[in-house]
């Protein structure tokens, strides 16, 4: 059995079809993302709308789900967020519905799965926080210490995809698929084959330039938005 791992979609409708549509290619039974749907981008109705209707995903939050509840009950939050991080989160706030904004801040932080006998623990950015980030640069002791007591331990929140491996365990992050930080033109996310424990990362291109006009014309101030793209 082959589950794919995704993780910060941050509201990029085009990677994350691009994405799917790779995912078609490899006989997956089950989609996992770990964490941040929105934030930065400007599609979150469409995203949310597709992992809210399919049997085949299962989702946590991460940090940019918890800063769009704060940017909701404040408009001071709102400001100040949106200064860093662009518009997308007043987006989420002109396009989801009730029904999706309920679904979205009712994801759990953090999840404990077992699929085809084997134990799978999703998390965002580390096990005790979704604020830490988890480079593959980290010191050894820094990766070994959140290993969880789960076969396969999945964290996010970097935007750097890699795959530790300790005692027939395995650390993985995917990558982001909706801005990726390493190969800034390719979205990236993983798969895990249950029944032989093999792991890969994948790298899928996707129409960046429709994300960079569209950030151009919304947040010009805001170079970042379009220049990761360019790494």
């Amino acid at each position: 059995m082959k589950i794919a791992i995704l993780s910060d979609i941050h509201a990029n409708i085009f990677a994350f079809r691009s994405v799917l549509d790779d995912i078609e290619k490899h006989d997956i039974r089950k989609i996992l993302i770990s964490g941040d749907l929105i934030g930065y981008y400007y599609w979150p109705d469409e995203v949310i709308n597709i992992c809210m209707n399919e049997s085949l995903f299962t989702c946590i939050k991460g940090n940019h789900e918890v800063i769009l509840e704060k940017c909701l009950d404040k408009k001071t939050h709102m400001n100040n967020y949106s200064k860093k991080y662009g518009s997308g989160y007043k987006y989420c706030k002109q396009k989801l519905s009730i029904d999706q904004l309920d679904w979205l801040f009712n994801l759990p932080k953090k999840l404990k799965l077992n699929i085809n006998g084997e134990g799978i623990f999703l998390g965002h950015g580390s096990l005790n926080s979704a604020d830490k980030y988890i480079y593959p640069d980290a010191s050894i002791e820094e990766i070994l210490k959140n290993y969880s007591k789960e076969k396969y331990t999945i964290f996010g929140h970097t935007h750097h995809s890699f795959i530790h491996s300790h005692n027939n365990k395995f650390l993985i992050n995917p990558g982001s698929v909706g801005q990726p930080r390493d190969i800034g033109s390719l979205a990236s996310y993983s798969i895990i084959n249950l029944n032989n424990s093999v792991v890969s990362i994948k790298k899928v291109k996707f129409d960046y330039e429709k994300i960079v006009d569209f950030a151009m014309r919304v947040d010009e101030e805001n170079n970042y938005l379009r220049d990761i793209f360019l790494r």
